[in-house]
């Protein structure tokens, strides 16, 4: 027992015994030709699957922020802050951002989905960075921002480091990914950042924010924990799995507006630090080895997750994950 925390060719017959050949080869054919059909159902249903995942609803002008926003990021912005700083390189990036969010607010836009949904929390996020960020190169001259567009003091700030530029280069390119999908049908030359386009460098560009995470090398699954002091946010062991059951199933509200994977791997890394929390009441129901495989295979989940991101990999854990969840609920309705 695993201890927590370690981790057709159609042919007319003539004769008798070749018409009883000919039946058994009708019957194959039969079967061949139901299991193909089954399997183009199938095919179907997956790309009518995919084909809803990055379907999106937007206000009827979404197209036309984004060309707009486009034309911000690729031109010179008529600010004349922008001179009397020197043309400084971050205070640039901080107030073209300003400007496309504000563009944004006066022309009502918005768009939502699973994929478009978190392609826009995705924008949002390095707009807040680019933010941040110019508040962290000013913040020694004022605590509470006074000094983010004070360019008289632009001598003062902080130079404009590598995590700023790499945002902006990041916006700038899912405002092009976001261009293809939303103007051109999809059609074109792409970053690959965007969900709606099923972007293979979406998890790369994340990690900018996340701060690259810890190098799955030095990730343990004994760092999970609330710690001597912490409280898991649920009251029981059961109260912990019913919500994470309700939340994992594929209809459920919590996956609704946001990618699988994304759902998934908040679930998983939470459900690390509870399964630590709850170990106890575990041992005592005697579910350790059950709760040991379940906590593994989130652990799995997360080192991917700290890797490339791998999401064929993931699918099969996220399978392994679901189906050591429900063997656990049934050991549990059994006790």
């Amino acid at each position: 027992m695993r201890k927590l925390l370690k981790i057709s060719i159609s042919v007319i017959m003539i004769s008798g015994l070749l018409v009883g050949c000919g039946n058994s080869e009708t019957n194959e054919n039969k079967e061949e030709v139901k299991s193909k059909s089954a399997m183009k159902e199938q095919e179907v249903g997956a790309e009518q699957e995919n084909q809803a995942l990055l379907e999106w609803e937007s206000s009827e002008n979404f197209g036309e922020w984004i060309t707009k926003s486009i034309e911000i990021l690729e031109g010179n912005l008529d600010d004349p802050r922008i001179e009397q700083s020197g043309n400084d390189e971050g205070f640039t990036y901080y107030l073209k951002i300003e400007e496309i969010a504000n563009l944004r607010d006066e022309m009502e836009v918005w768009a939502e989905g699973k994929a478009m949904g978190e392609d826009m929390s995705n924008l949002f996020m390095l707009n807040s960075l680019i933010n941040h960020l110019q508040f962290s190169r000013t913040a020694h001259l004022g605590n509470n921002g006074e000094a983010i567009e004070a360019v008289e003091l632009v001598e003062q700030w902080k130079p404009t480091d590598v995590e700023m530029r790499k945002a902006y280069e990041y916006t700038v390119q899912l405002f092009h990914d976001l261009d293809i999908a939303v103007n051109h049908d999809g059609k074109g030359e792409v970053y690959g950042v965007t969900h709606t386009l099923n972007g293979d460098k979406v998890s790369e560009m994340t990690k900018i924010w996340k701060g690259g995470g810890i190098p799955a090398s030095k990730l343990e699954i004994g760092l999970f924990t609330y710690g001597e002091d912490g409280s898991s946010g649920y009251d029981s062991l059961e109260s912990f799995i019913r919500d994470l059951s309700d939340k994992w199933a594929h209809d459920s509200h919590f996956r609704e507006n946001q990618m699988d994977y994304s759902a998934e791997m908040q679930l998983v890394e939470q459900s690390l630090y509870d399964i630590a929390y709850f170990e106890n009441e575990i041992n005592e129901l005697g579910l350790s080895e059950l709760f040991g495989d379940l906590q593994q295979t989130a652990f799995e989940m997360v080192v991917n997750d700290n890797k490339e991101g791998d999401t064929e990999l993931h699918d099969k854990l996220a399978a392994k994950y679901g189906t050591y969840l429900q063997a656990i609920i049934d050991e549990a309705r059994r006790k």
